[in-house]
């Protein structure tokens, strides 16, 4: 019953990690400047990690996702986007993307 309970927590919350994470400056420049595939974790156990609107969420339920820039995904975006990829880290079959635009990064650090 954990499990299940656990699943639907991290499916219910995923959005909210997707929006927060896809916007949040740090993650973006991290995940921009990483590799293709490269997978990092956002965990509730490294909360000074996450944009501050994820605190509560992700330590009361003890959240985990994997995070990484990827080529393509079943989505159709744009040419020239950016996609980032999020998988809970204990149910990989709860998949969501994000799509992302250099530019925006850029425009972030000139403000």
């Amino acid at each position: 019953m954990k499990f299940a309970i656990a699943e639907k927590l991290h499916e219910k919350h995923l959005e909210d990690a997707v929006l927060q994470v896809s916007q949040d400056s740090l993650w973006r420049k991290r995940l921009f400047d990483g590799q293709y595939n490269e997978r990092f974790l956002i965990t509730f156990r490294e909360l000074e990690e996450l944009p501050c609107s994820l605190w509560t969420t992700f330590s009361q339920y003890g959240l985990e996702y994997f995070v990484s820039k990827v080529h393509s995904c079943p989505e159709k975006f744009e040419d020239g986007a950016v996609i980032f990829k999020f998988e809970a880290k204990e149910f990989s079959h709860l998949i969501r993307y994000s799509v992302n635009n250099h530019i925006t990064i850029i425009e972030e650090n000139l403000d």
